[in-house]
């Protein structure tokens, strides 16, 4: 007979043990020689030199009771995530501050008659008129709520302490003041005029809803931010697909007889991993060669509602010249958080003036 004590000791009997040894068995046809060699140097180390506490804590199988370790740890780490993520999104605004409205994704943005008239209450009243609307837009995370209530604070100086923002899920809202004409009459010379500033968000989910916004007779011009201290993929996948080969979007410039101007603004530049605008302008464009050439290869499948941007053979992308219909693009960086120096607020609010 089997002694009771001994199998407890051994771990014969211990489900544990049994489920990883099963685990180490399936999985090791897969593994390539060096990770079974080192599953079994890990293995035959911790049994010699620290036999308790590998059939007390490991069962036994200490490299497949560590992987498995790391692997629910991980697990439990991205539900978190998520988690957190689906609170933030659902709970809060990242502009809470800027506006006592809870508007959905694009309410309320697709009024053409840009002059209010209406005298509902104090707070509609304390609302400006604009006569241009300007996008903020870019991946999530790169800047563009920070942005925004920079750009919309009354003073026109470099100084700005945004205030700490979340990841949102509606189209944020603010205004920009600009100085009245001295020519206006004395019924509208002391009204404040403004640009309406729409910081709309970045997440995946929601791209499909940025094209509308981007057509001329919603907006004037464009604000493209892209975080210096990351990759610029996500970013670029944006600029692409949404407003670079987008047939909605080129085509209603095209008819419109305008050209859509769009500022990059390469943000977090007082960050010490941040890359400078020369160096984003590179990544930028070896970016779109990328997906341009992903598109080129993929020119026969249609009903993709895109365009493939035109390139001569064997030519890279002229980020200064995109050629004929095409956006023009500017490129500035900012940093908020620097002091005493060029933030490059400046040349932002100039650009969403003019």
């Amino acid at each position: 007979m089997t002694n009771p004590q001994h199998a407890d000791a051994t771990g014969e009997d211990d489900p544990t043990q049994i489920v990883l040894r099963s685990v180490r068995l399936s999985a090791a046809p897969y593994l390539p020689p060096p990770v079974l060699n080192a599953i079994h140097i890990t293995d035959s180390y911790l049994h010699v030199n620290h036999a308790s506490f590998s059939s007390t804590y490991c069962h036994s199988e200490p490299s497949v009771s560590m992987l498995s370790a790391l692997f629910s740890a991980y697990v439990v780490l991205r539900l978190i995530q998520g988690l957190q993520f689906w609170w933030t999104s659902t709970t809060k605004r990242s502009t809470a501050h800027l506006s006592g409205e809870e508007d959905a994704v694009l309410s309320g943005l697709s009024q053409n008659n840009k002059k209010r008239t209406d005298n509902k209450s104090a707070q509609d009243d304390d609302m400006p008129s604009f006569d241009e609307t300007v996008v903020l837009c870019g991946a999530s995370g790169a800047g563009k709520t920070a942005l925004l209530h920079c750009l919309r604070t009354e003073t026109d100086g470099d100084s700005c302490q945004p205030p700490m923002t979340t990841t949102s899920l509606v189209a944020n809202v603010a205004y920009m003041n600009v100085t009245s004409s001295d020519n206006a009459d004395e019924e509208t010379k002391h009204e404040t005029e403004a640009v309406r500033l729409v910081d709309y968000p970045g997440h995946p989910s929601l791209s499909t809803k940025l094209t509308s916004l981007l057509l001329p007779d919603q907006t004037a011009r464009v604000v493209f931010t892209v975080d210096a201290t990351k990759p610029v993929t996500d970013g670029v996948a944006i600029l692409y697909k949404s407003i670079l080969t987008n047939n909605q979007v080129r085509k209603a410039w095209k008819a419109s007889g305008k050209t859509l101007s769009i500022l990059i603004v390469c943000t977090k530049e007082d960050d010490k991993k941040a890359k400078n605008h020369k160096r984003m302008k590179i990544q930028i464009r070896n970016e779109l060669d990328r997906l341009r050439k992903v598109d080129s290869a993929m020119e026969d499948v249609t009903g993709n509602g895109s365009t493939p941007m035109s390139i001569a053979k064997g030519k890279t992308i002229d980020l200064d010249d995109l050629g004929p219909d095409m956006p023009v693009l500017h490129f500035v960086e900012t940093g908020l958080g620097i002091q005493g120096g060029d933030n490059g607020l400046k040349a932002v609010r100039e650009f969403v003036r003019t």
